[in-house]
């Protein structure tokens, strides 16, 4: 077997070993593979292709156009939709102002792309019946994101990494293959690609840690820094596994009353649980009244439990979203409220005003 051959074959049974060990794909799944043009996305639909017989899978391409990089972003797509020509496989695109959304949404360029692309797969994965989406995260994305998020600070959850199937839905084949592999294995079957030039802007974070940091690790500290960081995410992903469902048990233990937009937990058992595990429950309450955790940072978390727990005084505490924490001496209770907290926090000072007035009458 020559060289080519071989870097093919090696490839490919990684990518099977890692659907296998990850139940990734079942038979006769259909697949929407995300393509931006770049050698990950490219050598994820190959490498898909190459075990369509295995799992008796259909794939179709979806490919979305940010409209951030003029010209080049128009050679993206055209790239893409010559691939999938070539390919004879399904093509589905469309363009989005990505900027226009960001300032709309008041988010960061970057957050909002990410949520134009996955409501985009979403939508073209319902409308034509797609039971995966397959995106091509690697091992080197993996490590990235580890190391970035320990720069934040952020806690287990964060430094797990990029998960393998995330909702039963999206898959990564790619994760456990580093980049140098991607690049052999497009090199030996003679595939272009298409490259990203804002992925050597200095200006984001994540570029920052690709092309200084990791290299900067790799050749004072540890030349194998990406599989230290690889194996760390694995291990924290499995821990958080466990504690999530421990997580439930708890958060349903003392969970009394369910609302759409409040829960009731008892104080008492509450108080009992352990301070990691009392943070994890406090933060899947959030969680399912508010749909996501964003502005809700490690220091909201010790405020609740510090109102609740510590401090004797005090009726409610506010925090990010229009959530209310209430608190008495059997209950803490949870709550979105649908109006902004400040005329919340008028009315309710009325009412305490008028039931005062009227006791003095």
């Amino acid at each position: 077997m020559n060289d080519k051959k071989h870097i093919q074959k090696d490839f490919i049974q990684t990518i099977a070993k890692t659907i296998e060990d990850f139940g990734m794909l079942e038979n006769k799944d259909t697949v929407l593979v995300a393509v931006s043009g770049g050698p990950d996305s490219v050598a994820l639909v190959l490498s898909l292709l190459a075990l369509k017989e295995k799992y008796t899978i259909k794939t179709g391409i979806a490919h979305l156009n940010h409209m951030l990089r003029g010209e080049e972003s128009l050679r993206d797509e055209a790239f893409v939709k010559e691939l999938a020509r070539k390919l004879d496989l399904p093509f589905h695109e469309e363009q989005k102002n990505v900027r226009a959304y960001a300032e709309n949404h008041r988010l960061s360029v970057e957050e909002a792309g990410r949520e134009t692309r996955y409501r985009f797969f979403e939508f073209i994965a319902e409308k034509y019946g797609y039971t995966k989406i397959a995106t091509g995260h690697n091992k080197d994305d993996n490590a990235e994101l580890v190391l970035m998020n320990l720069l934040r600070g952020a806690g287990p959850k964060g430094l797990s990494g990029i998960p393998p199937l995330r909702d039963g839905r999206y898959i990564r084949p790619l994760i456990r293959v580093s980049k140098n592999k991607i690049l052999d294995f497009l090199t030996s079957k003679n595939q272009t690609c298409v490259l990203d030039s804002s992925n050597t802007d200095m200006a984001y974070l994540r570029n920052r840690i690709r092309h200084k940091l990791l290299p900067h690790l790799q050749s004072e500290y540890n030349p194998e820094i990406i599989d230290a960081l690889d194996r760390l995410s694995h291990i924290l992903r499995q821990e958080e596994m466990f504690w999530d469902s421990e997580t439930k048990v708890h958060f349903n233990n003392c969970l009394i009353k369910t609302e759409p937009f409040c829960l009731t937990f008892s104080k008492p058992l509450m108080s009992n649980i352990h301070p990691a595990l009392l943070n994890r429950v406090l933060r899947k309450a959030i969680k399912t009244i508010k749909k996501d955790l964003k502005r809700i940072s490690l220091a909201h978390i010790n405020d609740i439990v510090d109102f609740c727990f510590n401090t004797p005084s005090g009726l409610s505490l506010d925090l990010p979203g229009q959530i209310r924490v209430y608190k008495n001496h059997d209950m803490i209770i949870i709550r979105k409220e649908d109006k902004p907290l400040r005329d919340v926090g008028k009315k309710e000072k009325q009412l305490r005003q008028a039931a005062l007035k009227k006791q003095g009458t």
